[in-house]
């Protein structure tokens, strides 16, 4: 399986030349990735030799429990891999779990939810949107609050998991990509350009930092790359069973360190004064800020799966995103954009956040035990279908 990794890490290198969006950070051997790039390999050879590298694996009989968890992740990242190279809409091979169902009414419930509570009467949108217009953060304030708010997400996390010796973050201004960096070295990118307010700031710390995507790389980078030499983790492709379980968590990460009432305590006696803002209708603003995150999480998911197949059109997608998802015509560009990058993966991280949050459960000692679980197994979509 070492052989099989290794090649399976090329493989992923030279899909991403030809699919500039595949490769999410690479952060093995230099030399793996000169070796690798000194050939080009067309997306149908890689198709290829990924075939050929799951035919490899139905011939090898892992010889302990934890060789099996090796061979069903191989597997699991090779199909992915295959399927991104042919360039079809497999969701079962790219993500690890079924395609979305399709129910043009999803939404329906979001918009009588926050129809009850939103003050004013009329258009919804405009409603939303001025509801939600005195909670921006200032930019020139934006920094101070995100870094106050990954502060506090990295000490409670640290409380329930052992992070890496000598692990940290490094923050990027406009310019430059997010990424983790190996060695337990993480870039994120913190970008003031748009509008953010005040209750999204502690979702993106936890997402982004702790317990989010830099825990989650630090520590399997940690326990199966310098732990086991487990070298197909050294490459995060933005379509594959494990992403699916990653971003879920990424996305579940501030439920786990602000469980209940202490996101909005937090948010609104520690970053509401940071950001010089007024703490004014907290309650009711985390209220809305629960229903219109599974909104657009939801809508998102639906729109991707929508263009990667094909039977969306752009112009209505960019309809759904302002009207329904009750994004501001910028707004709704930014999010189709970034939706157009990375294909039908946010139809993948609505379903792994589900999929994570009824594992690990919403309350109970074992919740942190159940999370780490995840970083560390690692766990396919199909391990989280049960009882812990």
């Amino acid at each position: 399986m070492d052989d099989i990794a290794r090649f399976y890490v090329k493989c992923v290198l030279w899909l991403g030349v030809s699919d500039p969006g595949y490769v999410s950070t690479y952060f093995g051997p230099e030399r793996l990735r000169e070796e690798a790039l000194t050939v080009e390999v067309s997306p149908e050879s890689v198709a290829g030799y990924a075939g050929e590298l799951l035919a490899t694996l139905d011939t090898i009989e892992p010889p302990s429990d934890d060789a099996q968890v090796r061979h069903a992740g191989l597997r699991g990242l090779v199909r992915a891999l295959e399927a991104r190279a042919r360039g079809n809409l497999d969701f079962d091979a790219a993500f690890g779990i079924p395609a979305p169902e399709d129910d043009p009414g999803w939404f329906e419930g979001f918009h009588t939810a926050l129809d009850g509570i939103l003050p004013g009467s009329g258009d919804l949108a405009g409603r939303y949107r001025g509801f939600m217009a005195p909670f921006v953060v200032p930019p020139d304030r934006f920094f101070e609050v995100f870094v106050a708010a990954v502060a506090e997400s990295r000490r409670r996390t640290a409380e329930h998991i052992m992070l890496p010796p000598g692990e940290g973050i490094e923050y990027l201004a406009r310019e430059g990509r997010g990424r983790y960096l190996g060695g337990g070295q993480s870039l994120i990118r913190v970008n003031v350009d748009h509008p953010v307010t005040i209750d999204r700031i502690l979702p993106l710390a936890c997402s982004e930092a702790y317990p989010g995507r830099h825990t989650i790389r630090a520590v399997r980078d940690a326990v199966l790359v310098r732990g086991r030499d487990w070298i197909e983790h050294t490459i995060v492709p933005v379509a594959s069973p494990f992403a699916t379980i990653t971003e879920g968590a990424a996305r579940f990460g501030v439920e786990m360190a602000f469980p209940g009432a202490d996101r909005t305590k937090f948010t609104e006696e520690i970053l509401f004064p940071l950001a010089g803002l007024e703490p004014d209708d907290t309650v009711l603003l985390h209220s809305v800020n629960t229903i219109t995150t599974d909104l657009v999480f939801s809508g998102t998911a639906r729109i991707a799966a929508g263009l990667a197949a094909g039977t969306l059109p752009r112009e209505e997608a960019c309809g759904i995103l302002k009207d329904v998802l009750l994004l501001t015509p910028e707004a709704a560009e930014v999010c189709l954009q970034s939706i157009e990058g990375f294909g039908a993966y946010p139809a993948a991280v609505s379903e792994g956040y589900r999929r994570v949050r009824d594992y690990v459960g919403t309350s109970g000692p074992q919740r942190w035990e159940r999370f780490a679980r995840i970083l560390t197994a690692p766990l396919m979509p199909a391990d989280l279908a049960g009882t812990p």
